[in-house]
C-alpha cells in the first residue's frame, strides 16, 4: 500500500496535483502519509465522529455519582 501511494504522490507531484487519500484513520497511519505528501486528507467518516463523541458523552454521565 505504502509503495502505490509513493507511485501515485511522485506522479501527483510531477503534474502539480495534489494527493488525496481517506480509510486511514488512525493516529500511526496517517502521519505516515501525510508525511509521504498527502495533502488532502479525509480525517473520518461522520459516523465514527459521532460515535466518538457519543461514547465520551457516555462515559462522562455515567461517572456522575448521584
Amino acid at each position: 500500500m505504502k509503495a502505490a501511494y509513493a507511485a501515485v504522490i511522485g506522479a501527483c507531484r510531477k503534474h502539480g496535483k495534489i494527493t488525496g487519500m481517506g480509510g486511514v484513520y488512525d493516529e500511526q497511519n496517517a502521519p505516515v502519509y501525510i508525511g509521504m505528501g498527502a495533502r488532502l486528507v479525509l480525517s473520518g467518516s461522520d459516523h465514527a465522529l459521532l460515535m466518538g463523541a457519543l461514547k465520551a458523552r457516555t462515559g462522562f454521565l455515567r461517572s456522575i455519582k448521584v
